[in-house]
C-alpha cells in the first residue's frame, strides 16, 4: 500500500487552487490516480477487513484515515491484493506480513524524508520555493529517475545477497540449521551532542555526511555491511573477522576531516547473530555497542571472543586487555583494544 501526500497548507498570500492543482498532480504521480474510496469501500473490492487493512496502514507507518474519509487509491487496492496473494500461496503468514510491513515503512519512509529534503532544497536553491507550479515540475523530472535507481539498487542488493545464501547452500552441510555467526562493529563519533551544539546547520550536515559517505565506503570495500545508522553511529556486520577489523582501521583512518571534529570509536564483537528484516538481534549486538561507548576516542575494543579469533590470524595486531565492562548478562566480559602494528 502506499500513501500519498497530505494536503498542506499553501503560503500566506498564495493562490490556494494554485496549490491545490500542483498538489492534484503530484499525487496523481506518485499513487497513479486521486483517493477516491473510503476504507469500507476497499474491503469490498479486497476481502479484506477494516482491522487488517488499519494494522497493516499502521504497520506501514501512514496516520489513520477516518472510515468516511476516501483516502485511499487505486494504487492501495493493488497493494493489498498483492499482500493477500502472498499470503494465499504461504509465502508468509499475517504476522510476517505485518513484519515486512514494518521493515518496509520504516526503510522506505526515511528514504522518502530524504528525497523529499532533497527536492525542497533544489527548489529553494533555484529561488521557486513559492511556484507550486515549479515544485510540480521538480516532482514529475525526479521520481520516475529515482524510482528506476532504487529498483536497481534493491535488485543488486538482492543479488548478492542471493549469492551469499546459494554459496552457503552449495556447501556440504548446507541444508542444515543455518549459522549466522559473525562479526558485528558499531562506530560513532565522540563528543556529537557537544559539537552539535557549537556548529550551525550547514555544519552540522557537512560533518554527518563526510561521515555517513566515507563510512559507507570503508565498510562496502572492507566487504561488510552498515545495518542502519543511527544519526552519530553505524552498525555494520561482516562474516571475516579480518575485514572487520581492517574496516574498524580503515574508519579512524579516513573518516576524520582534519578538523578533529571526528574522532571516532569502534566496538566489535564476535557471536551468533537473529538477522530479520535487515536487522541483527542478540546479545552481541548489545557487547559491540556497550565496547564502543567505553572505547577511548581513536580505538578498536573487541570482546574475548573477538581477541581469540584475531589471534588465530596472520595479521599482525597488537593486542592489549583492559579492564572488564559490565554488559547486562555477562559478569566477566574481558575486552581487548586492538591496534595495527606498522614497520
Amino acid at each position: 500500500m502506499t500513501a500519498g501526500p497530505e494536503p498542506a497548507s499553501p503560503p500566506t498570500g498564495a493562490d490556494p487552487q494554485r496549490w491545490a492543482r500542483a498538489q492534484e498532480r503530484i499525487e496523481d504521480l506518485l499513487l497513479r490516480g486521486p483517493r477516491t474510496m473510503t476504507r469500507g469501500e476497499v474491503q469490498e473490492r479486497t476481502g479484506f477487513t477494516p482491522e487488517h487493512t488499519a494494522r497493516l496502514w499502521s504497520a506501514l507507518g501512514f496516520p489513520a484515515t477516518p472510515d468516511d474519509v476516501r483516502g485511499f487509491a487505486e494504487a492501495d487496492v493493488d497493494a493489498l491484493e498483492l499482500s493477500g496473494r502472498l499470503l494465499d500461496e504461504d509465502t508468509f503468514d499475517e504476522a510476517e506480513e505485518l513484519a515486512v510491513a514494518r521493515a518496509l515503512g520504516q526503510g522506505l519512509g526515511r528514504l522518502a524524508e530524504w528525497q523529499a529534503t532533497l527536492v525542497r532544497r533544489t527548489i529553494a536553491d533555484a529561488g521557486l520555493a513559492h511556484d507550486p507550479d515549479a515544485i510540480a515540475d521538480a516532482v514529475e523530472a525526479l521520481v520516475p529517475t529515482l524510482e528506476r535507481l532504487q529498483s536497481y539498487v534493491w535488485r543488486r542488493h538482492l543479488a548478492v545477497t542471493a549469492g551469499r545464501m546459494l554459496s552457503t547452500l552449495a556447501r556440504p552441510d548446507g541444508d542444515g540449521p543455518a549459522e549466522n555467526r559473525m562479526v558485528v562493529g558499531f562506530a560513532d563519533i565522540v563528543g556529537f551532542t557537544s559539537l552539535s551544539r557549537k556548529i550551525d546547520e550547514v555544519e552540522l550536515r557537512a560533518v554527518l555526511e563526510r561521515f555517513e559517505t566515507v563510512s559507507a565506503e570503508v565498510v562496502a570495500r572492507g566487504r561488510g555491511r552498515i545495518v542502519k545508522t543511527l544519526g552519530d553511529e553505524i552498525l555494520f556486520v561482516c562474516e571475516r573477522v579480518e575485514d572487520a577489523v581492517d574496516i574498524a582501521f580503515r574508519l579512524h583512518e579516513e573518516v576524520p576531516d582534519g578538523e578533529e571534529r571526528l574522532t571516532l570509536r569502534v566496538g566489535l564483537a564476535l557471536g551468533e547473530v537473529l538477522p530479520r528484516y535487515g536487522d541483527v538481534y542478540g546479545p552481541v549486538v548489545n557487547i559491540a555497542s556497550r565496547l564502543t561507548s567505553e572505547a577511548r576516542p581513536g580505538t578498536v575494543l573487541v570482546d574475548e571472543d573477538m581477541t581469540e579469533a584475531l589471534r588465530a590470524t596472520d595479521l599482525d595486531l597488537d593486542i592489549r586487555s583492559v579492564p572488564g565492562v559490565a554488559v547486562r548478562g555477562y559478569r566477566h566480559l574481558r575486552p581487548h583494544v586492538v591496534r595495527e602494528r606498522r614497520g
